[in-house]
């Protein structure tokens, strides 16, 4: 991949926002050099073995290229100029170190790889070695750091006003070279590829993007999980449910009730089966216990079924409310046991709870871009061997954006209504109760 193709995909998976003002791709530039840092000082003093933590160099390493290349874009600058530039400017410097310099320095305007960058800039880094040297490592990405200070140094001058002796662009075409450099250091001394780390980030930030601009109708484009099944064993298309806060020994407490379903393949309330256990649900009752925070700080998470429904709602998944609906796929054994048990159930409980951990530092993922990769990363291996599996990633950044953005709702309302469109793949809250359940008029039940 040559660097004006690579700086071309960058910018397509880039968001708008990502240009309003040049300082936000330079502070994602500085945020994953600083993740960088970080995720090696963790190597240096932590029991994370070698393998763990290239992985995690190899990433981040990818997110500061994507972040140069848009940078670069912004002040309408090229990464393949910057790379030529930079291997002019090493070839006279290692020469002027008595060093042999590069063997070959390509023509200015010459379509550059980055593979050919890294293999050049690797001819003028006096400390290059093969394998994961934690004390070599440190040097190049030391240099990034510093790099990346002279560039915000700079901005901050330029910003309060201060003289800086370079035009703005040739000293961002300069620092962006030498970031380039320390970018190709550090992939050398990991032994990982440039060219292989910028393919794979840029996957990553499509898939992303992805999550926003998908337009395709959800009902014709994304797979139903529970379709084949019975009646009897899939989710309602529409739910509707009310969560009614009320105090428990001095402390809030949230009870759920299932106001309606749209079908409802119990119109009669749960069947008895032979051996003695019920099947279905009862609209009106209650689904669940009433439930307190269970914590000693009152942080919302009584309705943390909020979480829950999104993941049902958007994912079609959830095997938490398929327990509480008593909607487990009785008809296929191994289905009933593998993904509708007590080990998927836990799995969900575990998630929704991890991730309303982090939901603060996270804004709550007011919208699906604030959901960070990691959780994604988490949620997507932790129930690899399940159904949901072959979800998109981009509909777990949707599905925990809806979710969190109704549990915030209900906390704030103290209550409130709930409705989960599995065909629109949407959650939504309401503080009064809505008169229609897709066609029909339900303000009698309410």
């Amino acid at each position: 991949m040559d660097f004006d193709d690579y700086q071309a995909m960058a910018r397509s998976a880039a968001w708008d926002a990502d240009f309003q003002h040049e300082i936000v791709p330079l502070l994602g530039v500085a945020a994953q050099v600083g993740s960088l840092a970080d995720a090696h000082q963790a190597y240096l003093r932590e029991e994370v073995g070698a393998g763990p933590n290239r992985s995690r160099v190899g990433r981040h390493l990818g997110e500061v290229l994507r972040w140069v290349a848009l940078v670069a874009a912004h002040d309408r600058l090229t990464l393949n100029e910057i790379a030529h530039r930079n291997l002019r400017k090493i070839d006279l410097r290692a020469k002027s170190l008595g060093m042999p310099g590069l063997p070959d320095v390509p023509d200015a305007g010459e379509s550059l790889s980055l593979g050919a960058y890294q293999r050049l800039a690797r001819h003028t880094d006096q400390q290059a070695k093969d394998g994961l040297d934690p004390l070599a490592l440190s040097v190049p990405i030391l240099g990034l750091a510093g790099e990346m200070g002279s560039l915000l140094v700079t901005l901050k001058k330029r910003y309060r006003g201060d003289e800086v002796s370079l035009s703005w662009p040739d000293f961002v075409e300069e620092e962006l070279g030498d970031l380039l450099w320390y970018l190709a250091a550090v992939a050398t001394h990991a032994t990982l590829q440039l060219e292989e780390l910028a393919e794979a980030d840029l996957e990553l930030a499509r898939v992303a993007r992805a999550s926003i601009e998908e337009s395709l109708d959800p009902a014709t484009s994304l797979l139903v999980l529970d379709s084949g099944y019975p009646t009897t064993e899939r989710f309602p298309r529409r739910l509707l449910l009310k969560f009614q806060e009320s105090r428990s020994s001095g402390r809030p407490a949230v009870s759920m009730t299932l106001v309606d379903v749209d079908p409802n393949a119990y119109p009669c309330g749960p069947v008895e089966m032979a051996n003695g256990r019920s099947r279905g649900f009862q609209v009106g009752a209650q689904l669940g216990d009433v439930v307190t925070d269970n914590s000693s700080v009152n942080d919302d998470y009584r309705y943390h079924d909020a979480v829950h429904l999104g993941f049902m709602a958007v994912m079609g998944w959830s095997p938490n409310l398929r327990s509480l609906l008593r909607l487990k796929r009785k008809s296929d054994p191994q289905v009933d046991e593998n993904e509708d048990g007590a080990r998927a159930v836990f799995a969900e409980e575990g998630l929704a709870a991890l991730l309303a951990k982090r939901a603060e530092e996270a804004s709550w993922y007011a919208n699906p871009r604030l959901v960070p990769d990691e959780a994604v990363e988490m949620m997507t291996t932790v129930l690899e061997d399940l159904e949901v599996s072959r979800m998109p990633a981009w509909l777990w950044r949707r599905a925990i954006s809806q979710g969190f953005g109704v549990f915030r709702a209900l906390a704030a309302g103290h209550g409130g209504y709930v409705l989960a469109d599995l065909d629109q793949r949407s959650l939504s809250y309401s503080k009064l109760p809505p008169r229609k359940l897709g066609d029909r008029d339900v303000s009698a039940l309410l």
